[in-house]
């Protein structure tokens, strides 16, 4: 389905705006209009703002515009923070002074029912008529950090050091959602490139946003909370694109029970739908569908580091025989294969190991590793060697400073010229392994702190990288 060039522009200036307007701007920041304004101005976005406020004449130190109609031409992008009767006026004035992109943080539209559904559909009938573009109502905003643009009045924009040029891009339609998550990855340390938080999808909507993130140069992965869709070609249509475009598509999708379903409709007044249904789309599309939220960027984020996944032949490392047991254990429940090392792996093992040590996979190193961790670096070297492995997980235990320093550094050197993909799982306290953890981290190379989590990731990274050709096939 070809995607509507239209709203392709007007998403471009949603995320790329070279003038915004704040309606409904305040000097307080403990108003909507006040900390939306002074979020935009904090971090650094370098194009004009422009508040709107007929009570006021300076905001926050700039000039305050009485109206829209007063604002100088070419305003790229409206940010509505007005009460809902005030929309319908808000929306006329920008289209007199030439905004087609508006932005509509209200609420109290299609998720209040019946009522609250009339009226959206009004004000989209509306736009429509006025050639206008919307996101939301009900949203909290969106983010572009390559342009420093935090068009949000989430409390995620007051996180620390906030990581920017990444390469994540995140839709969400549930602002409270969205907004905590998000907070969470940046603490973390992981970059995100656009964040949308989508509200109610009067307009615009996730496939539209998908579509477009889809072409854009600095999006490699695709992260989406999803509630419900309204249109299931063009959902579908948007799939096809990220795949033809080489984006992977990661999705938890919420409303999985007739409860959740429910609670759904009554959050933003999408269509649920059969999960059921939505799982056959993801499979068939090649989308990556998370079974928990923390999944969606630990997925995403080992994406962008991770090699190609040949097959579901895992090679195991760890420090511990009962973790060895464990993460075995583990790959078989996700469908994962831990095959024999290879006859040439087992005898350069043997060559490696102490004499008590034992060549199988999964392979336990021993705790001697504390005693010469160079023995490490050898056996890993050994199993990227081994063409019968196509992944490998390593898991570590009680491995603390100065050894894990020394560990940490041969991951970080043997990641960078290996073929395969590594998992690391470390089970110790990063307080133990305070630069261990450290250096790992400042090469977006992903720990989990269990090595069920890491097993689980790596079984959705094999399904789509397995999936990936058959997928590309099918959708031409």
């Amino acid at each position: 389905m070809f995607m509507d060039e239209k709203r392709m522009m007007a998403i471009r200036k949603l995320l790329y705006p070279k003038s915004v307007a704040v309606v409904g701007a305040s000097n307080s920041v403990q108003k909507t209009g006040g900390r939306l304004l002074s979020y935009i101005i904090k971090n650094g976005y370098q194009h004009n703002i422009y508040p709107v406020n007929p009570k006021e004449t300076e905001i926050q130190g700039r000039h305050c515009y009485q109206s829209i109609n007063n604002l100088p031409a070419n305003v790229d992008l409206a940010l509505i923070v007005l009460p809902g009767k005030l929309i319908f006026s808000a929306m006329e004035e920008c289209a007199a002074k030439g905004i087609k992109m508006v932005m509509i943080f209200s609420s109290g539209f299609a998720e209040l029912g019946e009522e609250g559904q009339a009226i959206q559909k009004k004000i989209v009938r509306r736009a429509n008529e006025l050639g206008i573009n919307i996101c939301g109502p009900n949203s909290i905003g969106v983010v572009n950090t390559h342009e420093s643009f935090f068009g949000s009045f989430s409390m995620a924009m007051e996180t620390p050091n906030i990581p920017r040029n990444g390469k994540i891009s995140f839709i969400s339609q549930s602002g409270a959602i969205g907004g905590g998550l998000l907070s969470r990855v940046w603490t973390n340390g992981i970059g995100t490139s656009h964040y949308i938080s989508s509200g109610n999808e009067a307009d615009l909507d996730t496939a539209d946003y998908i579509a477009f993130l889809a072409e854009d140069e600095n999006t490699e992965v695709i992260c989406a909370y999803l509630e419900g869709i309204q249109n299931g070609r063009k959902f579908i249509a948007s799939l096809e694109k990220a795949a033809e475009f080489g984006k992977p598509v990661v999705v938890y999708k919420n409303g999985r029970t007739s409860l959740g379903k429910k609670s759904v409709q009554s959050h933003t007044g999408s269509l649920a739908g059969d999960y059921e249904v939505y799982e056959a789309v993801f499979k068939q599309y090649g989308v990556i569908s998370v079974a928990s939220l923390e999944e969606l960027f630990d997925v995403a984020t080992l994406l962008l580091t991770t090699r190609e996944i040949k097959g579901k032949n895992v090679g195991v490392v760890s420090t511990s025989g009962g973790c060895c047991t464990i993460i075995a254990d583990s790959c078989i429940q996700h469908g994962l294969s831990v095959p024999a090392f290879s006859p040439q792996t087992q005898q350069k093992l043997n060559e490696v190991i102490p004499n008590f040590g034992v060549v199988q996979n999964p392979f336990d190193t021993t705790a001697e590793i504390i005693n010469n961790p160079k023995m490490f670096r050898q056996s890993m070297e050994v199993l990227l060697e081994d063409r019968s492995i196509d992944s490998i997980v390593l898991m570590l235990t009680t491995v603390g400073e100065p050894i894990a320093s020394i560990v940490a550094q041969d991951i970080i050197e043997l990641t960078k010229k290996s073929e395969k993909s590594i998992m690391i799982t470390w089970l110790i306290s990063e307080q133990l392994a305070t630069n261990a953890f450290k250096l790992l981290k400042d090469n977006n190379i992903p720990i989990f702190s269990t090595p069920e989590k890491a097993i689980a990731i790596l079984d959705y990274l094999t399904s789509y990288h397995l999936n990936k050709t058959t997928v590309l096939s099918n959708s031409y």
